[in-house]
């Protein structure tokens, strides 16, 4: 399927960086193998189900997002690779990985058609140079110094003439930003969150209130995720320590302030969407990308 298909990756920037990995022929024969392998284990012999938010597809089920806009850019870099930059250090670090993705595409009838599988890249797949990486050479293990990454043989969303196809909304999002296609909590739903017992709200009327479509769609992702079932509120505080940001608990339960700001950064982390960078060690929100300043 991706026969000879250039592999590139989405840099973690603002603009979403596009560049083109430089492989020796060998490695990109084998990673367009194993992400053709992966598209054919997410999709064959499995029923297809139309993404609404509230359904999770069972083992022979894959969900849908039709009509869904691939990024121009995304298009560009499959048309003509060779006009991608490579992927480089710039200054003394090396730019930060969203995604992994191979693509194809063709023309019929006066239109293209594009194919693309997505990677989702996780920061244990940067091979640390703090630690000592050792590699089998020559019947003995010898250390590699260098900066290095691990790709997986697994996708976690599919691109395919305007549809995009995936198992896991949770592992795809993590690729694209696909919170437009999500529902938002009910007002019964908002009311039951402000009564979640791991939760302390300082004013639940007022959170409620504030409670706009984009904290909704937060709402219904984190009741969907089951964090809130599956952690203690201690857990969750040192979990956020790792990321930079602070939270305050008492007696078993996260306080969640009446400020607007707060509670986005808040719900952003319960939602998996805040992150450190890996080079820089600053907290990021996923989405805006912005420095959470400590107050």
């Amino acid at each position: 399927m991706f026969d000879k298909c250039s592999v590139m990756i989405v840099c973690a920037d603002d603009q979403q960086t596009i560049k083109r990995l430089e492989l020796d022929a060998e490695t990109q024969e084998n990673i367009c193998f194993d992400f053709s392998e992966a598209v054919h284990d997410l999709i064959e012999g499995k029923r297809r189900e139309e993404f609404d938010g509230g359904y999770k597809p069972e083992q022979d089920e894959y969900l849908c997002i039709s009509n869904f806009q691939l990024p121009d850019e995304i298009k560009d870099a499959i048309r003509n690779p060779l006009g991608v930059s490579p992927y480089e250090k710039i200054g003394d670090t090396y730019p930060p990985i969203k995604s992994v993705f191979v693509g194809n595409y063709y023309e019929k009838d006066e239109s293209e058609m594009f194919h693309v599988a997505f990677q989702r890249f996780r920061k244990e797949q940067y091979i640390s140079t703090n630690n000592i990486n050792l590699f089998w050479t020559k019947n003995t293990f010898r250390r590699e110094k260098a900066f290095g990454i691990s790709i997986s043989n697994a996708i976690d969303c599919y691109y395919s003439n305007d549809d995009l196809l995936f198992s896991s909304f949770f592992f795809a999002r993590q690729v694209f930003d696909l919170n437009g296609y999500y529902r938002s909590a009910t007002n019964k739903e908002v009311r039951q969150f402000t009564s979640c017992s791991i939760l302390d709200f300082e004013n639940s009327d007022d959170f409620a209130t504030m409670a706009n479509t984009v904290i909704r769609r937060k709402i219904a992702l984190i009741n969907d995720s089951g964090v809130l079932k599956s952690h203690s509120a201690l857990e969750i505080k040192k979990l956020a320590q790792n990321v930079g940001i602070e939270l305050a608990v008492n007696n078993d339960q996260i306080f969640i302030p009446n400020d607007k700001e707060q509670i986005k950064i808040i719900l952003g982390f319960l939602d998996e969407e805040a992150y450190k960078g890996p080079f820089s060690q600053v907290t990021f929100l996923a989405n805006s990308k912005r420095q959470i300043l400590k107050k």
